[in-house]
């Protein structure tokens, strides 16, 4: 009776567990369907009952195999959006890493305690032990797979992941400890099985903290992003205004003007006539004014880069062709953009020799649903640095060959979102080029 019990109690904590770590994995897998949390909880406990019962009241492995892929197909399929071969894919992935985990799990154990493998059905002690082990290693994988996708969705350190990795290393050596003698005698302990299911439940918090310090980053640098995004409109606003204003003025004075060049052409006084006309073009100021490319994001950030530029005595040439909106997020978009930039400026601000022509050009692109984007930009050779065939950082604050931060989160994007980045180096220039299908990240996991 106590047998099976016990028996009953490892059931239920792998199925509450497996369905978390399934949701975890889907979370970051799929997109979520729009409910209330309240009807996807109902959902989800009715769905854990079914196969908890069935678990319990079946023995055949092979059933129990096919339980579980339906149980978290019907999950993908009801609480995600998606191709239901996409769902059946993630699917089959979580019951293939269970599977994988209690393998190994098992492995873990006859390495500790010898060739017990067939004596795991009559000890209950062992048979708890491998499925607290299975479950962590589970997680682990899990969190292992997430980190490797959102690797550049945020600034979370590698010591940071590293902490967070070790607490199921840790637990895993926790549990053998705690189990060990009442594995070795046979015994049954409520203690242990305590000790071990807080153990577990340890592993899930800390994940699931992790996770949310992880998104509350992830938010915190959107909303970021958001006000710099608005300070660099309110800008472009504010030039565009002031450059209305000024060609307003001038247009108000334009016949003194023609009348004061006609005055010096007729004298033939050229030199006093063109030094007229660059006042004007002065007082103008259009170097500074605005680019238009219908998109306020990027017309944003382009003038924004374009007055630093000018500022720093650097030529800025652009040939923008887009649509005023485009699929592509516009947080991603001008991440790309933005780290590009600020790379140019700061290579062209390192050229020591004043016979060098600072200049930027940027042209921007829609061709075929497709962003295209070239950066062409001076530079000084001798700050170009390469590491394993990439490019790294110039910058004197950075230590020696380190990537950018800002060209880690670029490259980021564009492997997000399909593209492709290629880099040339010719004789003058610095050439950068970047391909962006103008396709929303929903549309790829889709495809």
């Amino acid at each position: 009776m106590m047998q099976n019990y016990l028996m009953n109690i490892i059931i239920m904590m792998n199925d509450v567990v497996g369905l978390f770590v399934a949701l975890r994995f889907y979370n970051n897998i799929l997109m979520k369907k729009k409910m209330s949390e309240k009807r996807k909880t109902i959902g989800l406990v009715i769905i854990l009952l079914t196969e908890i019962i069935v678990n319990i009241t079946v023995e055949k492995s092979g059933i129990l195999l096919l339980v579980s892929f339906v149980v978290f197909f019907v999950v993908a399929n009801l609480f995600y959006l998606g191709k239901v071969y996409v769902k059946l894919i993630v699917a089959t992935f979580i019951v293939v890493f269970s599977f994988l985990m209690e393998l190994v799990a098992a492995l873990l154990i006859v390495a500790v305690f010898g060739n017990v493998m067939q004596d795991i059905r009559q000890n209950m002690m062992l048979l708890f032990l491998g499925g607290v082990i299975s479950k962590i290693l589970l997680l682990l994988l899990v969190e292992i797979i997430i980190r490797f996708k959102r690797r550049n969705a945020s600034q979370v350190t590698l010591r940071s992941w590293l902490f967070i990795i070790s607490i199921p290393v840790f637990s895993i050596v926790l549990s053998f400890t705690n189990v060990y003698e009442p594995i070795l005698k046979n015994e049954f302990s409520y203690v242990y099985v305590v000790s071990g299911i807080s153990i577990l439940y340890i592993n899930i918090i800390a994940f699931y903290l992790f996770d949310s310090i992880v998104m509350q980053m992830t938010e915190n640098n959107l909303v970021r992003f958001r006000e710099k995004q608005l300070l660099m409109q309110r800008d472009q606003y504010e030039n565009v205004i002031d450059g209305y204003n000024q060609v307003k003025k001038v247009r108000h004075d334009m016949l003194s003007h023609l009348i004061t060049l006609d005055g010096y052409l007729g004298r033939n006084q050229y030199h006093e006539a063109v030094k007229y006309i660059h006042r004007l073009n002065e007082e103008l100021d259009f170097d500074k004014r605005g680019v238009v490319s219908n998109n306020v994001a990027i017309d944003a950030l382009i003038s924004n880069g374009k007055s630093k530029a000018v500022d720093e005595g650097i030529k800025f040439e652009t040939e923008i062709m887009i649509p005023k909106k485009l699929k592509i997020d516009d947080m991603d978009i001008c991440i790309v953009l933005g780290n590009a930039l600020n790379n140019a400026i700061e290579a062209c601000r390192r050229i020591t020799d004043e016979q060098v022509d600072k200049r930027i050009v940027l042209k921007m692109r829609y061709k075929k649903d497709h962003v295209l984007i070239e950066l062409k930009n001076s530079y000084d050779p001798d700050t170009i640095k390469k590491r394993n065939g990439r490019f790294v950082s110039s910058k004197l604050y950075r230590k020696s060959d380190e990537i950018g931060i800002g060209m880690e989160n670029m490259e980021g994007i564009i492997e997000k979102h399909e593209g492709v980045y290629q880099i040339d180096l010719l004789e003058e220039m610095f050439v950068a080029k970047i391909m962006l299908p103008d396709l929303t990240v929903e549309s790829i996991l889709e495809d």
